[in-house]
């Protein structure tokens, strides 16, 4: 398999990603409990959307080791890695950081210095990993995935198939025993352990990677890109009767692992899928962005007094609409404003040398 093949479908995805955490933070900020619908409306909107960030996130995770094991060559330096990923997350994180001590404010030094540092998830303590922009809890996670980044490519590059069949299956039980194990201690231990600790998510980081090398193997067995989109639907469905934190990404982390699978299968292949369509390839190269600053229009609009409390679904809609072109706008300002000009700084020539990742597939560029 060629790591120099572009994978247009997996940047496609990142947008439809992006696009259902938006959907969820929008119920948790908005429609639930404010708004006034039938029951079956309400119902509706909180069956689609209750646990679509976390599947999304884990998405996210799942391709960051995807796409970095792909892009990676034989050998690399650390030094250089952990510059590149530096130079990509860091920018519109600090800008959007500071944006939201503008918006939020109130952080203290531990809570300010934690979110600069990236490293917030490692306080157990809701007042610091959700302060100022809370959706950057999952930078802190990528932040320790990069760390670790390249002591596990190698060792897992040491594996036959058999090997990595086997490390993915202790991935997936692992994440499932986890979430079983926490559904008998209290909410906010489970949720800063099971959720935002980086050492327990790095198993979905890590399967991206061995799901990768299996498919440069030519070992990977998997079905297709609609048979997974359902197998999703039928896990997301089964989460819904799950207690927390078993519903939130462990049910359904097998079936997002073989959406990224057969989405990369399908580039390499030459199967065209609405997802390498050009408006939703570019959406996915913001969808960083997007992420970033969406949370913090919702906060905007609540500081403002804009989201309205017993809304009818038309206002409703028109505040979500609203909120999500604000968002994309933000979005497409952050990112050529802040990520792409840092690119090109940050990564320009040395000496007369060669840049930086001058050509790295754009997928290779996303986080979650």
């Amino acid at each position: 398999m060629n790591r120099d093949s572009r994978l247009p479908a997996l940047t496609g995805l990142r947008w439809a990603a992006a696009l259902v955490v938006f959907g969820q933070h929008t119920l948790e900020l908005f429609y639930d409990p404010d708004l006034v619908a039938p029951r079956p409306v309400r119902a509706g909107l909180w069956a689609l959307l209750v646990n679509g960030g976390a599947v999304g996130v884990s998405f996210f995770f799942v391709l960051s080791g995807f796409v970095l094991t792909w892009s990676s060559p034989a050998s690399f330096g650390k030094r250089g890695f952990w510059w590149r990923r530096f130079s990509k997350i860091y920018p519109a994180t600090l800008v959007t950081t500071l944006v939201a001590l503008l918006v939020v404010g109130g952080a203290g030094p531990v809570q300010l210095a934690a979110h600069l540092t990236l490293t917030q998830t490692w306080f157990p303590h809701a007042s610091v990993f959700g302060a100022l922009n809370p959706v950057s809890w999952s930078l802190s996670c990528e932040a320790f995935f990069y760390l670790c980044f390249p002591l596990l490519l190698p060792a897992l590059r040491r594996l036959r198939p058999g090997g990595l069949w086997a490390t993915a299956g202790a991935l997936v039980l692992f994440v499932l025993a986890t979430g079983v194990l926490l559904t008998t201690v209290g909410h906010p231990f489970a949720l800063w352990f099971g959720y935002m600790f980086p050492p327990v998510r790095i198993a979905e980081f890590t399967l991206g990677i061995v799901v990768a090398l299996l498919i440069q193997a030519g070992a990977w067995r998997g079905p297709g890109l609609r048979w997974s989109f359902v197998l999703v639907g039928l896990a997301a469905a089964a989460a819904l009767k799950a207690p927390y934190p078993l519903n939130q990404h462990a049910l359904t982390l097998v079936p997002v692992t073989l959406v990224v699978a057969a989405a990369a299968r399908a580039d390499l292949t030459g199967v065209r899928t609405v997802w390498t369509r050009p408006l939703l390839t570019y959406l996915g190269e913001v969808s960083f962005a997007f992420y970033l600053v969406h949370y913090l229009t919702y906060l905007s609009y609540e500081r403002l007094g804009l989201l309205p409390h017993h809304a009818h679904p038309l206002v409703a809609a028109l505040v979500t609409v609203s909120a999500f072109s604000i968002s994309l706008l933000g979005a497409m300002v952050v990112y050529h404003g802040i990520e792409l000009p840092a690119l090109r700084l940050l990564r320009r020539p040395r000496s007369g040398g060669p840049a930086l990742e001058a050509s790295v597939p754009a997928p290779a560029r996303s986080s979650a």
